[in-house]
Protein backbone atom coordinates (compact mmCIF):
# COMPACT_ATOMS: atom_id res chain seq x y z
CA UNK A 1 0.00 0.00 0.00
CA UNK A 2 1.13 3.44 -0.90
CA UNK A 3 -0.23 6.59 -2.43
CA UNK A 4 0.19 7.40 -6.02
CA UNK A 5 -0.83 10.50 -7.79
CA UNK A 6 -0.50 11.68 -11.32
CA UNK A 7 -1.09 15.09 -13.40
CA UNK A 8 -0.93 16.71 -16.59
CA UNK A 9 -2.27 19.54 -18.33
CA UNK A 10 -2.18 22.52 -15.02
CA UNK A 11 -0.28 25.50 -15.20
CA UNK A 12 0.01 24.96 -11.08
CA UNK A 13 1.22 21.24 -11.84
CA UNK A 14 3.51 21.40 -9.00
CA UNK A 15 1.52 22.60 -6.03
CA UNK A 16 -1.32 20.55 -7.20
CA UNK A 17 0.86 17.46 -7.08
CA UNK A 18 2.05 18.61 -3.36
CA UNK A 19 -1.60 18.96 -2.46
CA UNK A 20 -2.31 15.47 -3.17
CA UNK A 21 0.26 13.91 -2.30
CA UNK A 22 -1.00 15.47 1.63
CA UNK A 23 -4.40 14.03 0.75
CA UNK A 24 -1.99 10.51 0.44
CA UNK A 25 -0.18 11.18 3.04
CA UNK A 26 -1.66 8.13 4.97
CA UNK A 27 -0.95 6.12 2.24
CA UNK A 28 2.77 6.01 3.25
CA UNK A 29 4.98 8.38 5.66
CA UNK A 30 8.24 6.41 4.87
CA UNK A 31 9.23 8.52 2.21
CA UNK A 32 7.86 10.57 -0.74
CA UNK A 33 8.92 11.95 -4.19
CA UNK A 34 8.48 13.91 -7.28
CA UNK A 35 9.14 14.15 -10.64
CA UNK A 36 8.06 16.79 -13.27
CA UNK A 37 8.06 17.50 -17.57
CA UNK A 38 7.67 20.53 -18.69
CA UNK A 39 6.66 20.51 -21.97
CA UNK A 40 8.17 24.19 -22.93
CA UNK A 41 11.85 23.73 -21.69
CA UNK A 42 14.41 25.48 -23.07
CA UNK A 43 16.60 23.02 -25.54
CA UNK A 44 19.49 23.04 -23.27
CA UNK A 45 17.42 21.26 -21.22
CA UNK A 46 16.05 18.08 -20.44
CA UNK A 47 12.31 19.11 -18.55
CA UNK A 48 13.29 16.81 -15.99
CA UNK A 49 13.39 17.87 -12.28
CA UNK A 50 12.55 15.52 -9.23
CA UNK A 51 12.78 16.00 -5.66
CA UNK A 52 12.77 12.86 -3.26
CA UNK A 53 13.36 12.48 0.49
CA UNK A 54 12.59 9.91 3.58
CA UNK A 55 9.79 11.31 6.04
CA UNK A 56 6.54 13.01 5.86
CA UNK A 57 5.73 15.26 2.47
CA UNK A 58 5.65 18.73 4.89
CA UNK A 59 9.11 17.89 5.77
CA UNK A 60 10.01 17.18 2.44
CA UNK A 61 9.21 19.74 0.52
CA UNK A 62 9.12 23.34 1.34
CA UNK A 63 7.63 26.33 -0.78
CA UNK A 64 11.56 27.12 -2.18
CA UNK A 65 11.59 23.01 -3.19
CA UNK A 66 8.29 23.00 -4.69
CA UNK A 67 8.36 26.11 -7.11
CA UNK A 68 11.70 24.62 -8.06
CA UNK A 69 9.95 21.65 -9.92
CA UNK A 70 8.68 22.76 -13.03
CA UNK A 71 6.19 21.82 -15.80
CA UNK A 72 2.81 20.66 -16.32
CA UNK A 73 2.73 17.09 -15.76
CA UNK A 74 4.16 15.34 -13.19
CA UNK A 75 3.81 11.78 -10.84
CA UNK A 76 4.13 11.79 -6.93
CA UNK A 77 4.43 8.86 -5.06
CA UNK A 78 3.96 8.34 -0.95
CA UNK A 79 5.59 5.13 0.50
CA UNK A 80 4.82 2.28 2.49
CA UNK A 81 7.73 -0.05 1.92
CA UNK A 82 6.58 -3.43 1.38
CA UNK A 83 9.78 -4.11 -0.34
CA UNK A 84 13.20 -3.75 -0.09
CA UNK A 85 15.03 -2.16 2.62
CA UNK A 86 13.32 0.95 2.98
CA UNK A 87 17.33 3.13 1.80
CA UNK A 88 17.29 6.27 -0.31
CA UNK A 89 17.84 4.69 -3.02
CA UNK A 90 14.41 3.02 -3.33
CA UNK A 91 12.71 6.22 -3.08
CA UNK A 92 9.72 6.81 -6.04
CA UNK A 93 9.16 7.78 -8.33
CA UNK A 94 11.91 5.74 -11.13
CA UNK A 95 13.47 7.61 -13.40
CA UNK A 96 15.16 6.15 -16.70
CA UNK A 97 17.20 8.52 -19.57
CA UNK A 98 16.12 5.79 -22.02
CA UNK A 99 13.84 5.68 -23.78
CA UNK A 100 12.41 9.12 -24.21
CA UNK A 101 13.06 9.66 -20.62
CA UNK A 102 10.56 7.96 -17.99
CA UNK A 103 9.75 8.11 -14.70
CA UNK A 104 7.06 5.51 -12.93
CA UNK A 105 5.40 5.29 -8.82
CA UNK A 106 3.63 1.90 -8.12
CA UNK A 107 1.06 1.13 -5.71
CA UNK A 108 1.23 -2.49 -4.94
CA UNK A 109 3.67 -5.53 -4.91
CA UNK A 110 5.10 -7.99 -7.65
CA UNK A 111 5.13 -11.15 -6.44
CA UNK A 112 7.84 -12.48 -9.35
CA UNK A 113 10.12 -9.56 -8.56
CA UNK A 114 13.00 -12.24 -7.77
CA UNK A 115 12.80 -13.91 -11.38
CA UNK A 116 12.12 -10.54 -13.08
CA UNK A 117 15.38 -9.34 -11.50
CA UNK A 118 17.41 -11.86 -12.80
CA UNK A 119 16.11 -12.22 -16.08
CA UNK A 120 16.64 -8.58 -16.28
CA UNK A 121 19.81 -8.84 -15.01
CA UNK A 122 21.24 -12.18 -17.21
CA UNK A 123 18.81 -12.21 -20.31
CA UNK A 124 19.08 -8.15 -20.71
CA UNK A 125 22.01 -6.74 -19.23
CA UNK A 126 19.71 -4.17 -17.46
CA UNK A 127 21.10 -3.57 -13.90
CA UNK A 128 19.10 -2.70 -11.23
CA UNK A 129 20.53 0.34 -8.75
CA UNK A 130 17.64 -1.19 -5.83
CA UNK A 131 15.77 -4.11 -4.30
CA UNK A 132 12.96 -2.34 -5.12
CA UNK A 133 9.91 -3.97 -7.40
CA UNK A 134 8.72 -0.48 -9.48
CA UNK A 135 12.69 -0.43 -10.78
CA UNK A 136 11.82 -3.66 -12.51
CA UNK A 137 8.71 -2.69 -13.52
CA UNK A 138 10.01 0.20 -14.68
CA UNK A 139 12.93 -1.58 -16.74
CA UNK A 140 10.66 -4.02 -18.45
CA UNK A 141 8.24 -1.41 -19.47
CA UNK A 142 11.40 0.73 -21.27
CA UNK A 143 12.47 -2.56 -22.45
CA UNK A 144 9.39 -3.20 -24.29
CA UNK A 145 8.75 0.17 -25.30
CA UNK A 146 11.75 0.72 -26.62
CA UNK A 147 11.51 -1.87 -29.69
CA UNK A 148 8.22 0.08 -31.43
CA UNK A 149 7.94 3.61 -29.25
CA UNK A 150 4.72 5.69 -29.91
CA UNK A 151 1.20 5.58 -28.81
CA UNK A 152 0.57 1.98 -29.79
CA UNK A 153 3.95 0.90 -28.55
CA UNK A 154 3.00 2.22 -25.05
CA UNK A 155 0.24 0.13 -24.76
CA UNK A 156 1.85 -2.92 -26.40
CA UNK A 157 4.40 -2.71 -23.80
CA UNK A 158 1.52 -2.31 -21.00
CA UNK A 159 0.27 -5.55 -22.46
CA UNK A 160 3.64 -7.11 -21.50
CA UNK A 161 3.72 -6.12 -18.24
CA UNK A 162 0.06 -7.76 -18.24
CA UNK A 163 1.46 -11.24 -19.01
CA UNK A 164 4.96 -10.82 -17.55
CA UNK A 165 4.40 -9.80 -14.17
CA UNK A 166 2.60 -11.69 -11.50
CA UNK A 167 0.93 -9.17 -8.48
CA UNK A 168 -1.20 -6.63 -7.30
CA UNK A 169 -0.09 -3.22 -8.60
CA UNK A 170 -1.43 0.18 -9.47
CA UNK A 171 0.98 2.19 -11.91
CA UNK A 172 1.45 5.84 -13.04
CA UNK A 173 4.60 6.90 -15.54
CA UNK A 174 5.45 10.09 -17.03
CA UNK A 175 6.71 9.72 -20.74
CA UNK A 176 8.70 13.10 -21.71
CA UNK A 177 7.48 15.13 -24.39
CA UNK A 178 4.82 12.42 -24.58
CA UNK A 179 2.36 12.50 -22.34
CA UNK A 180 1.01 10.41 -19.22
CA UNK A 181 0.39 6.90 -18.73
CA UNK A 182 -1.56 4.77 -15.94
CA UNK A 183 -2.52 1.45 -15.63
CA UNK A 184 -3.83 -1.08 -13.42
CA UNK A 185 -3.61 -4.96 -12.99
CA UNK A 186 -5.84 -7.52 -14.40
CA UNK A 187 -7.49 -8.15 -11.26
CA UNK A 188 -7.86 -4.72 -10.20
CA UNK A 189 -6.25 -5.18 -6.67
CA UNK A 190 -4.90 -1.51 -6.00
CA UNK A 191 -7.15 1.10 -6.22
CA UNK A 192 -6.48 3.96 -9.10
CA UNK A 193 -9.45 6.74 -10.28
CA UNK A 194 -9.17 9.13 -12.68
CA UNK A 195 -10.38 12.70 -12.86
CA UNK A 196 -10.78 15.85 -15.08
CA UNK A 197 -10.63 19.34 -14.56
CA UNK A 198 -13.21 21.86 -16.26
CA UNK A 199 -11.35 24.80 -15.62
CA UNK A 200 -8.20 24.31 -17.49
CA UNK A 201 -9.14 20.81 -19.00
CA UNK A 202 -6.23 18.88 -17.45
CA UNK A 203 -6.61 15.62 -15.60
CA UNK A 204 -5.21 14.01 -12.37
CA UNK A 205 -4.82 10.57 -11.00
CA UNK A 206 -5.00 9.10 -7.82
CA UNK A 207 -4.65 6.20 -5.31
CA UNK A 208 -7.76 7.48 -3.49
CA UNK A 209 -10.99 10.12 -5.16
CA UNK A 210 -10.48 12.28 -1.48
CA UNK A 211 -6.88 13.68 -3.45
CA UNK A 212 -9.23 14.30 -6.43
CA UNK A 213 -11.70 16.12 -5.27
CA UNK A 214 -9.88 18.22 -2.93
CA UNK A 215 -8.62 19.80 -6.17
CA UNK A 216 -11.87 20.21 -8.15
CA UNK A 217 -11.05 17.34 -10.38
CA UNK A 218 -15.10 16.00 -11.56
CA UNK A 219 -16.06 13.09 -13.60
CA UNK A 220 -13.71 10.77 -11.47
CA UNK A 221 -13.76 7.17 -12.34
CA UNK A 222 -11.90 3.91 -11.21
CA UNK A 223 -9.82 2.52 -13.84
CA UNK A 224 -11.04 -0.73 -14.71
CA UNK A 225 -9.04 -3.51 -14.34
CA UNK A 226 -6.19 -4.55 -16.92
CA UNK A 227 -7.35 -0.74 -18.23
CA UNK A 228 -4.18 1.28 -19.21
CA UNK A 229 -4.74 5.25 -20.11
CA UNK A 230 -2.57 7.19 -22.46
CA UNK A 231 -2.89 11.66 -22.16
CA UNK A 232 -0.77 13.02 -24.74
CA UNK A 233 0.42 16.53 -24.31
CA UNK A 234 -2.44 17.78 -26.14
CA UNK A 235 -4.55 16.52 -23.49
CA UNK A 236 -6.15 13.95 -25.88
CA UNK A 237 -7.18 10.43 -23.81
CA UNK A 238 -7.07 6.88 -24.99
CA UNK A 239 -8.38 3.91 -23.00
CA UNK A 240 -8.00 0.12 -23.38
CA UNK A 241 -8.92 -2.65 -21.88
CA UNK A 242 -5.37 -4.94 -22.39
CA UNK A 243 -6.26 -7.74 -19.88
CA UNK A 244 -8.77 -9.40 -18.13
CA UNK A 245 -8.63 -11.27 -14.84
CA UNK A 246 -10.06 -12.29 -12.16
CA UNK A 247 -11.51 -9.07 -10.57
CA UNK A 248 -10.67 -9.39 -6.11
CA UNK A 249 -10.29 -5.61 -5.13
CA UNK A 250 -8.12 -5.73 -1.98
CA UNK A 251 -11.00 -5.77 1.38
CA UNK A 252 -8.54 -4.27 3.16
CA UNK A 253 -8.93 -0.71 1.94
CA UNK A 254 -12.25 -0.62 3.60
CA UNK A 255 -11.41 -1.97 6.56
CA UNK A 256 -7.79 0.50 6.95
CA UNK A 257 -5.75 2.20 4.47
CA UNK A 258 -8.28 4.52 2.56
CA UNK A 259 -9.63 7.31 4.28
CA UNK A 260 -12.96 7.31 5.94
CA UNK A 261 -14.54 9.95 3.45
CA UNK A 262 -12.94 8.49 0.52
CA UNK A 263 -14.97 5.81 -2.22
CA UNK A 264 -13.19 2.88 -3.35
CA UNK A 265 -14.72 1.10 -6.40
CA UNK A 266 -17.35 3.69 -5.70
CA UNK A 267 -18.23 2.08 -2.06
CA UNK A 268 -18.53 4.77 0.47
CA UNK A 269 -15.23 3.86 3.09
CA UNK A 270 -17.68 5.36 6.18
CA UNK A 271 -20.61 3.43 5.19
CA UNK A 272 -18.60 -0.12 4.87
CA UNK A 273 -17.28 0.44 8.31
CA UNK A 274 -21.01 1.29 9.61
CA UNK A 275 -22.11 -1.97 7.97
CA UNK A 276 -19.78 -3.83 9.45
CA UNK A 277 -20.31 -2.37 12.81
CA UNK A 278 -24.29 -3.27 12.44
CA UNK A 279 -23.23 -6.63 11.43
CA UNK A 280 -20.98 -7.69 14.41
CA UNK A 281 -23.30 -5.82 17.01
CA UNK A 282 -25.50 -8.64 15.77
CA UNK A 283 -23.09 -11.30 15.99
CA UNK A 284 -22.59 -10.15 19.37
CA UNK A 285 -26.48 -10.16 20.27
CA UNK A 286 -27.02 -13.35 19.00
CA UNK A 287 -23.94 -15.57 19.85
CA UNK A 288 -22.65 -13.78 22.87
CA UNK A 289 -25.97 -13.23 24.53
CA UNK A 290 -24.50 -13.25 27.70
CA UNK A 291 -21.95 -10.67 26.89
CA UNK A 292 -22.84 -7.18 28.80
CA UNK A 293 -20.75 -4.19 28.07
CA UNK A 294 -20.76 -0.48 29.87
CA UNK A 295 -19.16 1.03 27.21
CA UNK A 296 -17.75 0.93 23.51
CA UNK A 297 -14.61 2.26 22.20
CA UNK A 298 -12.43 2.37 19.43
CA UNK A 299 -9.11 2.36 18.67
CA UNK A 300 -8.36 5.60 16.79
CA UNK A 301 -8.44 6.98 14.10
CA UNK A 302 -10.07 3.83 11.40
CA UNK A 303 -12.32 1.87 14.08
CA UNK A 304 -14.65 4.99 14.93
CA UNK A 305 -17.28 4.56 12.51
CA UNK A 306 -17.40 1.00 13.07
CA UNK A 307 -17.41 1.31 16.98
CA UNK A 308 -19.92 3.60 16.56
CA UNK A 309 -22.57 2.30 14.13
CA UNK A 310 -21.74 -1.25 16.68
CA UNK A 311 -22.59 0.83 20.06
CA UNK A 312 -25.66 2.22 18.41
CA UNK A 313 -26.64 -1.53 17.75
CA UNK A 314 -26.28 -2.64 20.86
CA UNK A 315 -27.61 0.14 23.16
CA UNK A 316 -24.44 0.55 24.81
CA UNK A 317 -22.57 4.52 25.24
CA UNK A 318 -19.99 5.00 22.83
CA UNK A 319 -17.11 6.66 24.55
CA UNK A 320 -13.67 7.79 23.50
CA UNK A 321 -11.58 5.59 25.84
CA UNK A 322 -7.93 5.83 24.20
CA UNK A 323 -6.70 9.33 22.84
CA UNK A 324 -4.13 8.78 20.08
CA UNK A 325 -1.29 11.17 19.68
CA UNK A 326 -1.67 13.09 16.61
CA UNK A 327 2.26 13.60 16.02
CA UNK A 328 2.54 9.76 16.05
CA UNK A 329 2.49 7.63 12.79
CA UNK A 330 0.33 5.21 11.51
CA UNK A 331 2.16 2.31 13.76
CA UNK A 332 1.08 -0.65 11.31
CA UNK A 333 2.67 0.64 8.56
CA UNK A 334 6.23 1.53 10.13
CA UNK A 335 9.18 -0.35 8.28
CA UNK A 336 10.07 -2.39 11.38
CA UNK A 337 8.46 -4.42 14.68
CA UNK A 338 10.49 -1.98 17.20
CA UNK A 339 9.54 0.76 15.31
CA UNK A 340 5.77 -0.60 15.69
CA UNK A 341 5.82 -1.16 19.56
CA UNK A 342 7.72 2.18 20.36
CA UNK A 343 4.62 3.99 18.35
CA UNK A 344 2.40 2.51 19.99
CA UNK A 345 3.64 2.30 24.28
CA UNK A 346 3.68 6.44 23.17
CA UNK A 347 0.31 6.56 20.51
CA UNK A 348 -2.34 6.11 23.00
CA UNK A 349 -3.31 6.86 26.49
CA UNK A 350 -6.45 5.19 28.21
CA UNK A 351 -8.87 7.66 29.76
CA UNK A 352 -9.27 6.46 33.52
CA UNK A 353 -12.33 8.24 33.78
CA UNK A 354 -14.21 5.85 30.73
CA UNK A 355 -12.84 2.87 31.14
CA UNK A 356 -12.27 2.23 35.22
CA UNK A 357 -14.69 -0.53 36.90
CA UNK A 358 -16.56 -1.03 33.23
CA UNK A 359 -16.82 -3.85 31.08
CA UNK A 360 -15.16 -2.58 28.31
CA UNK A 361 -15.79 -3.55 24.25
CA UNK A 362 -12.68 -2.61 22.28
CA UNK A 363 -13.26 -1.84 18.51
CA UNK A 364 -10.26 -2.22 15.93
CA UNK A 365 -9.76 -2.62 12.65
CA UNK A 366 -8.34 -5.82 12.61
CA UNK A 367 -5.45 -7.93 14.28
CA UNK A 368 -2.51 -8.96 12.18
CA UNK A 369 0.35 -9.34 14.26
CA UNK A 370 -1.19 -8.68 17.63
CA UNK A 371 1.29 -5.87 18.89
CA UNK A 372 -1.19 -2.90 19.01
CA UNK A 373 -3.68 -5.50 20.51
CA UNK A 374 -1.62 -6.17 23.13
CA UNK A 375 -0.65 -3.22 24.24
CA UNK A 376 -4.07 -1.50 24.03
CA UNK A 377 -5.43 -4.35 26.05
CA UNK A 378 -2.99 -3.79 28.42
CA UNK A 379 -3.60 0.07 28.75
CA UNK A 380 -7.12 -0.62 29.18
CA UNK A 381 -6.70 -2.83 31.89
CA UNK A 382 -4.25 -1.21 33.42
CA UNK A 383 -6.46 2.36 33.76
CA UNK A 384 -9.12 -0.06 35.51
CA UNK A 385 -11.56 -1.77 33.21
CA UNK A 386 -13.23 -4.80 34.80
CA UNK A 387 -13.47 -7.45 31.57
CA UNK A 388 -11.94 -6.47 28.15
CA UNK A 389 -13.75 -7.81 25.13
CA UNK A 390 -12.09 -7.26 21.76
CA UNK A 391 -14.16 -7.12 18.29
CA UNK A 392 -11.96 -7.28 14.79
CA UNK A 393 -13.57 -5.66 11.86
CA UNK A 394 -11.58 -8.03 9.81
CA UNK A 395 -11.32 -11.59 9.95
CA UNK A 396 -8.51 -13.52 11.31
CA UNK A 397 -5.66 -12.89 9.17
CA UNK A 398 -4.07 -16.45 9.01
CA UNK A 399 -2.28 -16.48 5.48
CA UNK A 400 0.75 -13.90 3.87
CA UNK A 401 -0.36 -11.08 1.50
CA UNK A 402 1.63 -10.86 -1.43
CA UNK A 403 0.10 -7.85 -3.08
CA UNK A 404 0.80 -4.75 -1.24
CA UNK A 405 0.46 -5.17 2.46
CA UNK A 406 3.44 -5.72 4.48
CA UNK A 407 2.91 -9.14 5.82
CA UNK A 408 4.22 -11.48 4.17
CA UNK A 409 5.08 -14.61 6.16
CA UNK A 410 2.89 -16.78 7.89
CA UNK A 411 5.15 -16.69 10.97
CA UNK A 412 4.61 -13.18 11.95
CA UNK A 413 0.70 -13.40 11.89
CA UNK A 414 -0.96 -13.72 15.17
CA UNK A 415 -4.08 -16.25 13.95
CA UNK A 416 -1.58 -18.14 12.01
CA UNK A 417 -2.32 -21.96 13.38
CA UNK A 418 -4.47 -20.74 15.99
CA UNK A 419 -7.89 -20.86 17.04
CA UNK A 420 -9.92 -18.06 18.59
CA UNK A 421 -9.50 -18.70 22.01
CA UNK A 422 -5.57 -19.18 21.35
CA UNK A 423 -5.50 -15.63 20.50
CA UNK A 424 -7.94 -14.60 22.89
CA UNK A 425 -4.97 -15.99 25.34
CA UNK A 426 -2.09 -14.64 23.38
CA UNK A 427 -3.80 -11.16 23.57
CA UNK A 428 -5.01 -11.30 27.11
CA UNK A 429 -8.81 -10.40 26.66
CA UNK A 430 -11.70 -11.81 28.02
CA UNK A 431 -13.37 -12.41 24.67
CA UNK A 432 -11.98 -12.04 21.33
CA UNK A 433 -14.72 -11.38 18.36
CA UNK A 434 -13.91 -11.64 15.11
CA UNK A 435 -15.89 -10.53 11.40
CA UNK A 436 -16.43 -13.01 9.38
CA UNK A 437 -15.69 -13.40 5.75
CA UNK A 438 -19.49 -12.98 4.56
CA UNK A 439 -19.71 -9.67 6.72
CA UNK A 440 -16.75 -8.15 4.23
CA UNK A 441 -18.97 -9.40 1.05
CA UNK A 442 -22.04 -7.86 2.42
CA UNK A 443 -20.74 -4.80 3.25
CA UNK A 444 -18.50 -4.25 0.84
CA UNK A 445 -20.73 -5.56 -2.17
CA UNK A 446 -18.16 -5.92 -4.51
CA UNK A 447 -15.59 -8.53 -5.71
CA UNK A 448 -12.64 -8.67 -3.08
CA UNK A 449 -9.41 -9.72 -2.42
CA UNK A 450 -9.35 -11.98 1.20
CA UNK A 451 -6.60 -14.35 0.33
CA UNK A 452 -5.07 -13.59 3.66
CA UNK A 453 -7.82 -14.99 5.85
CA UNK A 454 -8.77 -17.58 2.90
CA UNK A 455 -5.35 -18.70 1.57
CA UNK A 456 -6.94 -18.37 -1.81
CA UNK A 457 -5.42 -16.10 -4.25
CA UNK A 458 -6.53 -14.25 -7.14
CA UNK A 459 -2.98 -14.92 -9.03
CA UNK A 460 -0.87 -17.10 -9.13
CA UNK A 461 2.14 -17.09 -6.32
CA UNK A 462 4.44 -19.56 -7.48
CA UNK A 463 7.20 -17.41 -6.67
CA UNK A 464 5.66 -15.57 -3.23
CA UNK A 465 8.10 -17.77 -0.98
CA UNK A 466 10.96 -16.55 -2.78
CA UNK A 467 9.70 -13.56 -1.90
CA UNK A 468 9.08 -13.74 1.09
CA UNK A 469 12.50 -14.72 2.22
CA UNK A 470 13.76 -11.76 0.63
CA UNK A 471 11.19 -9.77 2.35
CA UNK A 472 12.68 -11.10 5.72
CA UNK A 473 15.99 -10.41 4.43
CA UNK A 474 15.12 -6.72 3.70
CA UNK A 475 13.84 -6.39 7.10
CA UNK A 476 16.44 -7.76 9.05
CA UNK A 477 18.65 -5.00 7.18
CA UNK A 478 15.93 -2.30 7.82
CA UNK A 479 15.92 -3.58 11.54
CA UNK A 480 19.79 -3.57 12.14
CA UNK A 481 19.84 -0.16 10.28
CA UNK A 482 17.73 1.46 12.68
CA UNK A 483 18.98 -0.37 15.68
CA UNK A 484 22.51 1.01 14.29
Amino acid sequence: MCGIFGIIGSKQANRDIFMGMLQLQHRGQDAAGIIMYDFEHPPEKSGITQKKGSGLVQNIFDEQSIMSLKGEMGIAHTRYPTAGTGEENEIQPFFLQYPEGIGLALNGNIINFPQLKRELQDEHRRHLVSNCDAEALLHVFAKEYSKNGGREGIFMAVKTIFDKVIGGYSVVMLIAGKGLLVFRDPSGIRPLLIGKRSSDSSYAVASEDKALIALNYKEIRNLLPGEAIFIDDKLNLTSKILKEGKVAHCAFEWIYFANVESKIEGRSVYEVRSKIGAILAEKIRTQFPDLKADVVIPVPDTSRTAANALARALGVPYEEGLIKDRYIYRTFIMATQKKREDAVKLKLKPIEYVLKGKNVIIVDDSIVRGTTSKCIIKLVREAGANKVYYVSTFPPIRHPCYYGVDFQSREELMAHGKTVPEVEKAIGVDKLIYSEPKFLKEAIGVPICYACVSGKYPTKIDDAEELSRLRKEHIKITEANHNG
